[in-house]
């Protein structure tokens, strides 16, 4: 590209920018503009001069005091805000055109070089007819039919006037292309657009557009006089009171599902362009970017982003005005019901381009932040409409209506709200560190957005230190003694119970903690206790220890199998052990309560022996033997036991175990013999009485704390003795093959290191 070539962009793009920023009221003043572009300046001053002779002899703009001021003073901000002329008549221009045929580069040429020199007479005034400080044509100005008489509204693009219809004598707006016959082809179609799109339309709350006419180069049409205030207008006064706000905008609907019905879209829908007049109702007006969805006519193609950033849809703010729909439309009505409610649109940026990533990306925050009160009815409402997904809003303008109607006259609505767990996820998402893992782009984060992030930051940077916090904690906590003990004893008057209650007393005495027994069944329920927490520690027979969460303490006492007879059989019986089976086999045998050890483990001896098929088992507390059609019971429990004691005196016999070497091949049972001095008052005859005997062992969990072990541990072996017949410090430290707890091998390992 050549120099000159680089220049004359620079100088079109310094000129464009120029232009939009004068439309945006930006530019304080041109010399401070053209000091930006100190190359190109010269150039710039000769567009700027030309542009200022066009717009003066070709706009038919009044551009005096009153509208320069006043109507900059009543709210008028190019992009389509609300104007009102001297008599305080208002009119909502949006600043989107139609079609006219552009003028000659003479005409240009002539213009731009003598701007006296105009086919327009009107145009062509003498210097003292001219406001002073000035310029532009004199009113009341002819064109057509109509006498224009004031200038109610100005636009990006148009200029509308109020007037009087000579042939009907009726006071009208009439708007005119602002370019004039200098109106770009885009403008002209827009013009056309919104012309024939209003004409088409036939419903009280659309302004109607009466005639279209040209003259002398300039497009214009005439339309009804809306004389009252528009939505924007109301907005900025103060707040609106909500059925106010619910009627206008219900009223709006029916009139947009009626443009729907004739296959017109508006695409431009917002509060500058709902007209109020002065019975306080509603009309629709601007069609400049309406879309025929019959013929698909439209000023926009695909990748152009039409409409007014704070009311479009997402579909129309991602630039694809092709793929806009009624449900388009319905969006923007929520956003106008958003504004009217809460005073400010539903999403705002800091720029254009900042405003529409919100609304392609962001929900905005509930009209309850910025209203207090607002009826959750009308919230769901509103939140159906801005819906991102068009499948997911009303599907016609008419639905939304019917809703308001409902809102309105106290009735259930159609809309439902978000669930909380939707709502929770929605919430989530929109932290930028959660957005920007899950793929969703975050364009804008609240205050409470920011504070979740910097925690989620902070909790990840302590994460490490939390770690091992918590391991330090847990490790504390194994090894802290608990306020409280519990400890579970066994069945009514049994020797579980009598250790329990010793071992609870010194516990309480020695640490000053609480304790307590709790009676229980057995070792089976024992053992339940101990794994469910319900207990600390527990005395079990060996054989019950079959879960990885339980572990030893100490081994306590051995408890001997005793099978006693209430009436004992011939002695050559007694003396074969085969004999001795088949007579078990014919006998009815007790074998103690179900959730007992004695139970467990005379199971497994009866199952050794193959008999426990074929005998009769009863399962009952030892209390009610005596009384039972028990004629064998067969009670693992220690030498010397009361209750065998009892039994020796209500005439029954001990026997000795047949087979008791094979039954001792079972884990945790092993050869023994009861000897007379076991029962010195039992007066037994024979010198040994062979069977086979298991452990009885104090238990926790695997996870009790070390100094609960430690302490029971120091309890138990201290003097004197809880009882008789406990396994010694030195013998317990010598077992092997049970699964200790950590503390009590480490306490163990001490008494073999002192050996």
């Amino acid at each position: 590209m050549s120099e000159s070539q680089e220049s004359e962009d620079q100088v079109d793009q310094a000129f464009a920018a120029y232009l939009r920023s004068c439309d945006e009221g930006l530019v304080a003043s041109r010399e401070e503009f053209l000091c930006q572009f100190p190359e190109i300046a010269e150039e710039l001053r000769e567009l700027m001069d030309a542009a200022d002779a066009i717009d003066t002899f070709t706009s038919g703009v009044l551009t005096s005091p009153l509208y320069s001021g006043e109507l900059e003073k009543a709210g008028f901000a190019g992009n389509g805000a609300v104007e009102a002329g001297a008599d305080g008549t208002e009119f909502s221009e949006t600043g989107e055109f139609p079609r006219s045929v552009s003028p000659s580069d003479e005409t240009v040429d002539r213009l731009a070089a003598d701007p006296n020199e105009s086919d327009d007479p009107a145009l062509t005034l003498p210097e003292a007819n001219r406001p002073q400080g000035d310029v532009g044509p004199t009113l009341p100005y002819e064109i057509g039919e109509y006498q224009l008489q004031q200038v109610i509204g100005r636009g990006g693009m148009g200029v509308v006037y109020k007037a009087n219809q000579y042939m009907l004598n009726r006071t009208v707006a009439v708007k005119m292309i602002r370019g004039g016959m200098l109106a770009c082809e885009n403008d002209v179609r827009r013009f056309y657009t919104e012309a024939q799109a209003a004409a088409g339309l036939s419903h009280p709350g659309i302004v109607p557009v009466y005639q279209f006419g040209h003259h002398r180069g300039h497009h214009y049409f005439s339309m009804a006089l809306i004389e009252g205030t528009d939505l924007q207008r109301r907005i900025n006064d103060g707040p609106i009171e909500i059925d106010d706000v619910a009627r206008y905008v219900r009223d709006v609907a029916r009139a947009i599902d009626h443009a729907h019905h004739n296959h017109v879209l508006h695409r431009d829908l917002k509060p500058a362009n709902i007209l109020i007049d002065r019975r306080d109702q509603v009309h629709v007006t601007d069609f400049g970017l309406a879309k025929n969805l019959t013929t698909d006519s439209s000023v926009t193609g695909s990748g152009a982003a039409v409409g007014t950033p704070n009311y479009m849809a997402p579909e129309q703010a991602g630039g694809h005005s092709d793929r806009a729909s009624r449900k388009s439309d319905v969006y923007s009505l929520g956003a106008i019901l958003f504004a009217a409610v809460t005073g400010r649109p539903p999403l705002v940026g800091d720029t254009i381009v900042d405003t529409l990533m919100q609304v392609i990306h962001d929900r905005p925050e509930p009209m309850r932040n910025f209203r207090p009160g607002v009826p959750q009815d009308l919230e769901t409402i509103v939140s159906k409409c801005l819906e991102k997904q068009p499948a997911k809003r009303y599907q016609s303008a008419a639905d939304l209506a019917d809703d308001l109607d409902a809102f309105l006259e106290g009735r259930p609505i159609m809309a439902r709200p978000r669930g909380k767990i939707v709502q929770l996820w929605q919430g989530f998402t929109g932290i930028p560190l959660v957005g920007a893992l899950l793929g969703r782009k975050v364009v804008r984060t609240t205050p409470g957005h920011r504070r979740l992030q910097a925690g989620m930051l902070l909790m990840l940077a302590l994460l490490p230190f939390l770690f091992v916090s918590a391991a330090m904690w847990s490790r504390y906590r194994q090894q802290a003694m608990p306020a409280s003990v519990s400890i579970a004893g066994g069945v009514k008057s049994g020797v579980y119970n009598e250790f329990s209650a010793q071992l609870a007393q010194r516990l309480a005495e020695q640490y000053q903690v609480e304790t307590q027994v709790m009676p229980t069944g057995g070792s089976i329920d024992n053992r339940g206790r101990l794994i469910t927490g319900q207990v600390h520690l527990a005395p079990m027979q060996a054989a019950a220890i079959n879960s990885n969460q339980l572990v030893v303490v100490a081994p306590l006492f051995s408890e001997f199998a005793h099978l006693m007879a209430r009436h004992a059989p011939d002695q050559a019986i007694i003396d074969e052990s085969e004999r001795l089976v088949d007579w078990l086999r014919e006998q009815v045998v007790a074998i103690g309560p179900e959730k007992s050890g004695s139970r467990m483990t005379a199971g497994t001896i009866l199952g050794s022996l193959g008999v426990q098929a074929d005998v009769k088992l009863l399962e009952q507390p030892w209390e009610e033997l005596q009384q039972s059609e028990a004629t064998v019971a067969l009670i693992c429990i220690r030498p010397g036991s009361e209750l065998i004691d009892q039994l020796f005196e209500q005439g029954w016999s001990l026997l000795p175990l047949p087979r008791s070497t094979e039954v001792t091949s079972h884990l945790m049972l092993y050869q023994q013999d009861l000897k007379p001095r076991h029962y010195p008052d039992a007066q037994l005859a024979d010198a040994r009485y062979p069977t086979v005997a298991t452990t009885a062992l104090l238990v926790t969990r695997s996870d009790a704390p070390d100094k609960l072990v430690q302490s029971a541990l120091r309890c138990l072996y201290e003097s004197p003795d809880i009882m008789p017949g406990l396994i010694s410090k030195a013998e317990a430290a010598k077992t092997r093959g049970l699964p200790f707890h950590d503390a009590a091998l480490e306490y163990y390992s001490g008494e073999t290191n002192s050996d």
